[in-house]
């Protein structure tokens, strides 16, 4: 492929793994300290210089991800850390992925086969900062992205296949950043409470987590536009790759709802209780459930009748819990604030005033929405799958399985009452996840013809 010049600069000690040798420089002519990079692709025309392009971002990505060693003098070092600092980094790897960074590109050479394309990256300016605001999500339908997807075999996968997933997985996530540069993932979640802008929890990270992980019906059609096997059996594949917006607009649009507007199920002894509390969260937005089978999360409510000198109290607590006892939260009341006379049907008035008040509903309200969304970075929803014995076969085959499916975690598998019960998480609701559970389940035992049937949003029937 050619040797690159090699101008005022320095080579990194440790090569990049990518299309090909790298050699990386630092171009100290301008105020500004520009790392310049090469990529390469075998080809001609305008995709092989967007293959070209991708592989040069993606090596100066992994450079300032720190994930070569290199050295350089004393003063380069320091030069570089002064204008490359952790933040810099941040924003040009952050851009780079989202496939938002602005950089300079030299005119393609003709190296052999291939076409090579210099990159040349500064650190961000100020007005480059302010300038990523301006991103617009337009009305196109599409969105095309040329990426650089890695695999090995695994999983029952050839190292082909995990490179091409690797591959669409980078661009649902690029096109999500540009999702999230331009505003409208903000725009579109103003029904969800405050707490989810809050640093506990991260919307674009709970989208990229969910929707990257399932690409299928993202992707409308893609071309390659090159490989390579690399002799650690690692293969490389750059794609062109087209992205269907409307579809992720939808699947956010679907899992902002179910973040902001949960299925709760009220657990509570007292009558009066569960009602009181119904009524509250029915105010607030929050859909209710008749059952825990059919919701997200639980509220397991004790309550504590307290008998004082001044005459009765009630004390509140109700645990945040998902149907598999995990805990995420749990919210009090003060049960000092309010005394009545120690007489039939207190409870009832305690109960009503308590959750009337605005400081308590404001709170319980808080604690279910930061229970969910720490749900969410946990990768969901617990989820069932009530198999029959015949339909589960041997359950360390159907473990493995389930295990290879993207966005699923935490497979628990139980067998009782003659059904084998199997608990996972995952951001997609039942629908969705029946749609890629039933492959596995083909592939799992060939020779029985399965039946699958949603039941609810959390709950799908395997006979």
């Amino acid at each position: 492929m050619g040797t690159k010049r090699l101008t005022q600069g320095f080579t990194l000690s440790t090569l990049f793994v990518c299309l090909s040798a790298s050699a990386l420089e630092l171009d100290k002519s301008q105020p500004s300290l520009a790392l310049v990079e090469q990529g390469c692709a075998y080809g001609r025309g305008a995709l092989a210089i967007e293959a070209a392009k991708a592989q040069a971002l993606n090596n100066l990505r992994l450079f300032l991800l720190g994930e070569t060693s290199f050295s350089f003098s004393t003063d380069d070092s320091q030069l570089f850390d002064e204008q490359y600092n952790q933040q810099n980094r941040e924003l040009l790897v952050s851009g780079i992925t989202q496939g938002t960074i602005r950089a300079n590109y030299d005119q393609p050479e003709i190296q052999g086969d291939d076409t090579c394309i210099t990159v040349r990256l500064t650190p961000p300016t100020a007005q480059a900062q302010e300038s990523e605001q301006d991103v617009v999500w337009d009305s196109e339908p599409t969105m095309s992205v040329v990426v650089v997807g890695e695999g090995k075999s695994k999983a029952g996968l050839t190292a082909r296949q995990a490179a091409e997933q690797d591959a669409f997985q980078r661009a649902v996530s690029q096109v999500l950043g540009v999702m999230v540069k331009s505003g409208f993932m903000q725009q579109s979640s103003s029904n969800m409470s405050a707490s989810a802008n809050s640093d506990d929890f991260n919307m674009q990270e709970v989208a990229t987590q969910s929707l990257s992980l399932q690409t299928q019906g993202l992707i409308s059609h893609w071309n390659e536009v090159s490989s390579l096997q690399l002799p650690d059996g690692t293969l490389t594949v750059t794609l062109d790759i087209t992205v269907e917006k409307k579809r992720i607009e939808e699947k956010v649009a679907e899992l902002i709802t179910s973040l902001g507007q949960p299925t709760v199920y009220i657990d509570a002894k007292l009558p009066i209780v569960k009602q009181t509390f119904t009524d509250a969260l029915a105010s607030m937005g929050f859909n209710l459930s008749e059952s825990p089978a059919a919701a997200s999360i639980i509220l397991q409510v004790l309550e504590n009748e307290k008998i004082t000198p001044s005459g009765l109290q009630l004390e509140l607590r109700a645990s945040v819990v998902d149907r598999a006892g995990n805990q995420y939260g749990v919210w009090r009341n003060d049960p000092t604030f309010l005394t009545l006379p120690n007489q039939p049907d207190m409870l009832n008035e305690l109960a009503s005033v308590h959750l009337a008040l605005e400081d308590n509903q404001q709170a319980l309200k808080q604690q279910l929405h930061d229970s969910v969304h720490k749900m969410a970075m946990r990768g969901g929803p617990v989820r069932e799958l009530i198999l029959s014995e015949k339909a589960a076969g041997k359950h360390g085959q159907l473990y493995t399985l389930l295990s290879a499916i993207n966005g699923v975690s935490d497979i628990k598998i139980n067998a009782e009452s003659g059904r084998v019960i199997v608990q996972l998480r995952s951001l997609n609701n039942a629908n969705d996840l029946a749609q890629y559970i039933e492959p596995s389940l083909r592939i799992h035992q060939p020779q029985y013809q399965t039946k699958l049937s949603v039941l609810n949003e959390y709950q799908i029937q395997v006979l």
